[in-house]
């Protein structure tokens, strides 16, 4: 890689200190993480060694690491954005699955009990109504009858509002709050790593960002990412639906029909 030069943006690469366990979503990224880490170094490598090869002019040296940059490190940056990106997928899912607990809509006694808690809450001074809200231990009904009304119906500061719901989400979904922390962690690590080396890698060449991204569009085009559907890849070509390989299941996308698919994969 060549020296920074004035311009050159100091990208900030997280550790890696995430215990992944085999298979998981979390092993495709650290994969991706090691990869591009891995690309970006054999780059500076064969930089190197071009400009200690007398046999090219400085010109020739520049093209030959831009087309080495190009074929060999424009796919794995292409992959490790994909793991990303399905990654990030499964993330939004996740979070959709965060939700506080519902009411039982048949029990009308309960839900007169927790309108009358509200009416209540809101009856007190904004320093005793605090004193109930922030209290290390609150109710489960008063909590229950909080947060399943607007804040303007209890007056409960919106601060305590979102400790309550942290509160129940967390009993509700303790270890799933755990799992999309460190996914979100993953991630933001992974991204440090792909889009920084992707960047370094780009100003090796000596293009622009635009220049790179219209040389690379053609290569990232000619990877094949495989269609899962329910987990099984969509083979096209043989007509069959089949188990996917490692490879297959890290980078293919998820998608109910060809149209999404395809949508998916252009984006």
């Amino acid at each position: 890689m060549q020296a920074d030069v004035p311009g050159r943006p100091n990208h900030a690469i997280h550790f890696w200190e995430i215990k992944s366990r085999p298979g998981s979503t979390i092993e495709r990224l650290e994969k991706a993480y090691l990869n591009t880490l891995a690309a970006v170094d054999l780059a500076e490598s064969i930089g190197r060694q071009l400009r200690a090869d007398a046999r090219y002019t400085e010109q020739g040296q520049q093209d030959q690491h831009r087309n080495h940059i190009l074929r060999e490190g424009v796919p794995v940056f292409h992959q490790g954005r994909r793991a990303i990106s399905k990654a990030k997928q499964e993330l939004d899912e996740m979070r959709n699955r965060l939700q506080l607990p519902k009411a039982d809509p048949t029990d009308a006694a309960g839900a007169i009990a927790r309108m009358e808690i509200r009416t209540w809450l809101r009856s007190l001074p904004q320093g005793e109504r605090d004193k109930v809200t922030r209290a290390e231990k609150v109710d489960p009904q008063i909590r229950a009858a909080i947060l399943e009304a607007p804040a303007v119906m209890t007056g409960v500061a919106e601060s305590h509002m979102n400790l309550l719901k942290e509160t129940a989400l967390r009993e509700a979904h303790g270890s799933l709050i755990d799992d999309i922390a460190e996914l979100e962690t993953a991630i933001n690590v992974a991204i440090s790593a792909v889009e920084a080396g992707r960047d370094s890698a780009r100003i090796d060449t000596g293009m622009t960002p635009e220049q790179f991204n219209e040389a690379a569009a053609p290569i990232e085009a000619r990877e094949t990412v495989p269609w899962l559907r329910k987990g099984k890849v969509i083979d096209l070509e043989r007509g069959v639906m089949r188990e996917p390989t490692e490879d297959e299941l890290a980078n293919g996308i998820e998608a109910p029909n060809l149209e999404e698919f395809n949508r998916l994969k252009a984006a």
